[in-house]
């Protein structure tokens, strides 16, 4: 039986902006999963700040933050969307705006009305795909992680609105630790590395450029996308 993933071997230092590439069923996820300890490695060991994750998502509550590939808006204020999870009585409006700030949406928000008092609707309905997206990570972003994983869900979004959460997780870069599985190659040119996987090995860890020419995979994928 062929494993998922088979001798990866890998550091990410803290403050990293690390991507995750290569095709579809790659070991991409599985990867993201075994660094969030929702599986546990047959043979090896994943440790975060030298602990297995379950114990360091225990002992560090807040610390490592995920943000999904499909961001769960619920019907109430943008506020309690940020703060999701947490008492209401104890959310804290800065914390909120400073969350809101990082993942680039606080001067959208400021110009509303209500501010992050506005209601969004069911689902998000008042927000476009882009904002909904932002408020997933601003939402990550609330407890002050030092480890964000984002499964990257770009794929729906237009053009502009990729590159403005593009920017918003490049502005991250060297305050928190980020991985990013990439399933659009156009927001992980900032990346300080990209792990390369095909078939469930690691192909190449490089820059944007240095994988253009090591892995001919990487660079047509680049080349269609005008990269």
């Amino acid at each position: 039986r062929k494993l998922a993933l088979q001798n990866v071997s890998l550091q990410i230092r803290d403050g990293e902006f690390v991507a995750i590439a290569g095709s579809s069923g790659a070991g991409k996820s599985t990867l993201a999963d075994l660094i969030l300890g929702l599986i546990n490695p047959t043979q090896g060991s994943v440790t975060i700040s030298g602990k297995p994750p379950s114990e360091a998502i225990k002992e560090w509550s807040g610390a490592i933050a995920y943000v999904p590939q499909d961001v769960i808006i619920v019907n109430g204020t943008i506020k309690e969307n940020v703060s999701l999870g947490y008492p209401k009585e104890c959310t804290n409006v800065k914390e909120v705006q400073r969350a809101l700030d990082q993942a680039q949406l606080i001067e959208f928000v400021s110009s509303l009305p209500n501010g992050v008092d506005t209601q969004v609707g069911e689902r998000g309905a008042k927000l476009s795909g882009g904002q909904r997206q932002r408020l997933g990570i601003a939402r990550a972003l609330y407890s002050n992680p030092r480890l964000v994983i984002l499964d990257e869900a770009t794929s729906a979004l237009d053009g502009k609105t990729e590159s403005e959460i593009s920017a918003a997780i490049s502005q991250l870069k060297g305050k928190v630790t980020v991985l990013m599985i990439a399933h659009r190659l156009s927001t992980i040119r900032e990346a300080d590395k990209i792990i390369y996987l095909d078939n469930g090995e690691v192909i190449s860890i490089g820059t944007f450029s240095e994988l253009k020419q090591k892995v001919p995979a990487f660079e047509s994928q680049a080349n269609l996308m005008g990269l």
